[in-house]
């Protein structure tokens, strides 16, 4: 199912990197059962890249793999482990296309693929660039999970592990090959100490949660363009500094769950990818929610 954000984004006015060289000289990426390339893609994004024998792509000497791991690592980078090379080549093309600030390297590191952004996306950004990572986030699963690639349910986030200092990892998804499915996706985050933002929300699901939230919504606001839904609660509940804040706060997520499930949405992942630095109606009170339906 194609998304008004995905053909609303332009490409940045300049080449990407050179993936077909970055991935010839790269560790061996995982040769998980490999799919038909998606029609959406262009054919030069996989035509260009130099094949990689099975022996080479085989995480396990020579057993293949259900399952491939998304890590987002320092303040601007991706790196994927274990995917095979269709699904890479994929990646960098939907991140090209999403991120306004562009792809600044492709690099081999250590056993997975590193994709370093322009930009600090997960440390310190402006609102514009905090909406623009989370539809490339969206535009990511969407596409993983037409190519059968779907966050494993349940399990699929894994959390910081370990202690890298410097070396920044930050959350992972755990992805696992099943049947290609299409759905449509809607991003939440709990921002700015009262606000709730639903990117790519149906207009239904919209008047549904005013609905559903009555006299606790301050104000709405839907951007019909974009598709972006706020919401505004009274009393601050991500800011209040006290027991009862913890408490009413964590209220509205069980309702606003609930509202989703009816609306015929299922939770797919959350995801912490920043600090909540940087931005003002964006800025991060909380982990970022991805569902479908």
């Amino acid at each position: 199912m194609a998304f008004s954000w995905l053909s609303e984004k332009s490409r940045v006015n300049e080449e990407p990197p050179n993936y077909a060289e970055a991935t010839a000289t790269a560790p061996a990426a995982a040769s998980g059962p490999s799919p038909p390339p998606s029609p959406a893609v262009p054919p030069a994004a996989h035509a260009s890249t130099p094949a990689i024998s099975e022996l080479d792509r085989s995480p396990l000497k020579g057993h293949e793999t259900k399952y491939a791991m998304l890590s987002i690592a320092w303040s601007d980078r991706f790196r994927l482990v274990r995917f095979p090379e269709p699904m890479t080549a994929l990646f960098s093309e939907i991140v090209q296309h999403l991120w306004p600030k562009g792809i600044q390297r492709v690099q081999g590191f250590d056993e997975s693929l590193e994709i370093k952004l322009r930009g600090n996306p997960f440390g310190y950004g402006a609102d514009e660039e905090k909406v623009a990572i989370r539809i490339t986030l969206m535009g990511v699963l969407n596409a993983f999970a037409k190519e059968g690639w779907v966050v494993v349910p349940g399990g699929g986030r894994v959390g910081r592990m370990g202690n890298y200092n410097a070396y920044g990892q930050k959350d992972s998804l755990i992805f696992k090959y099943e049947e290609p499915r299409a759905y449509s996706w809607l991003c939440i985050s709990f921002d700015s100490a009262d606000l709730l933002h639903l990117i790519n929300a149906p207009t239904e699901l919209a008047n549904s949660l005013i609905s559903f939230f009555g006299e606790r919504v301050e104000k709405c606001n839907k951007d019909f363009v974009s598709g972006n839904f706020e919401l505004k609660f009274q009393g601050q509940p991500w800011g209040r500094n006290s027991g009862k804040g913890g408490v009413q706060s964590r209220l509205l997520v069980l309702d606003l769950m609930q509202c989703l499930e009816e609306q015929g949405y299922t939770m797919c992942t959350g995801l912490d990818i920043d600090g909540g630095d940087g931005g003002s109606t964006y800025k991060s009170y909380g982990e970022l929610w991805f569902w479908y339906r």
